[in-house]
């Protein structure tokens, strides 16, 4: 899908660099062009090709960060009110499961079920944990929940809107949807300002066909108001999944010199960079 639009608020002032544009209207940063769709995103899907070994070496290494931010998303959507209520939590493009675990050990009686597009990326060690929606059959399943999380996931969504509107449908009366997604911070114009060579690398880094967007605080609210949701809870955090090295690598950074200032960056990033949006939304 190739337009001259922001696929976010409409407007023709686009910006594009490298492979990226930027929206002077709502400020988000979007992949360019634009995927067709995204059936071409699976198909283009490197990890479709991966082997179990892989599937499980790849969630290893994540998952003593991710054990510590799922925690934290938990108890910032979520108080010990919930705590032997019979609930339903949905994991939305929950991967590997692992989430579940997090569920089950601060509410006990909840029922943790999972959906993504990756069907079979959840995890047999994991998988006793999670009641599992195939892809193909979730937007006709009539579950309601009483949660629904994103956890990174909503920067992967070629049509968030679409989706957004999707999990609004398939919540309860006082239901919410609890979202975690990167946001851009003072990095991306102070480095593309430096050097535009650095810039690249940053986008590299963070905006590609499996990262379709990195938003701003103007288009992300955009979204919900159109999707007829409100923030009822919101902060900007810092937070990473991976080690400083996986993320220097996927920019392409070899000079030693610059991986010494991103490791203190990384090391002290929590002080530095506020790099995610981290909010709790309901029906309006």
């Amino acid at each position: 899908m190739h337009t001259d639009k922001c696929k976010i608020c409409g407007s023709k002032s686009l910006t594009t660099f490298a492979h990226t544009a930027r929206c002077k209207e709502c400020n988000v940063l979007l992949y360019y062009p634009y995927p067709r769709d995204n059936r071409s995103l699976l198909f283009n899907d490197e990890r479709k090709k991966w082997s179990r070994q892989q599937v499980l070496s790849w969630y290893s290494r994540s998952s003593f960060y991710n054990h510590i931010n799922f925690t934290n998303m938990l108890r910032f959507c979520m108080d010990e009110s919930y705590k032997w209520k019979k609930i339903r939590i949905l994991d939305y493009g929950g991967a590997g499961g692992q989430f579940s675990l997090i569920c089950k050990s601060h509410f006990p009686e909840c029922q943790v079920y999972i959906t993504d597009i990756n069907d079979e990326f959840l995890l047999d060690e994991w998988k006793c944990y999670n009641k599992q929606i195939l892809f193909k059959d979730f937007d006709k399943d009539e579950t309601q929940f009483d949660f629904i999380f994103l956890k990174d996931v909503f920067e992967h969504i070629n049509e968030p809107v679409f989706v957004l509107n999707q999990l609004s449908k398939k919540l309860k009366d006082d239901g919410k949807i609890c979202v975690d997604t990167p946001k851009q911070f003072w990095i991306y114009p102070v480095s593309k300002l430096i050097s535009k060579s650095l810039y690249t690398k940053v986008l590299k880094g963070t905006v590609n066909k499996s990262h379709l967007q990195v938003w701003s605080r103007k288009s992300f609210e955009l979204v919900v108001r159109k999707c007829g949701l409100k923030i009822i809870k919101y902060a900007e955090k810092s937070e990473f999944t991976m080690p400083a090295t996986f993320y220097m690598s996927n920019m392409g950074i070899r000079n030693p010199l610059i991986r010494m200032v991103g490791n203190i960056f990384y090391r002290n990033a929590k002080w530095l960079a506020k790099n995610k949006i981290v909010c709790v939304l309901s029906l309006t």
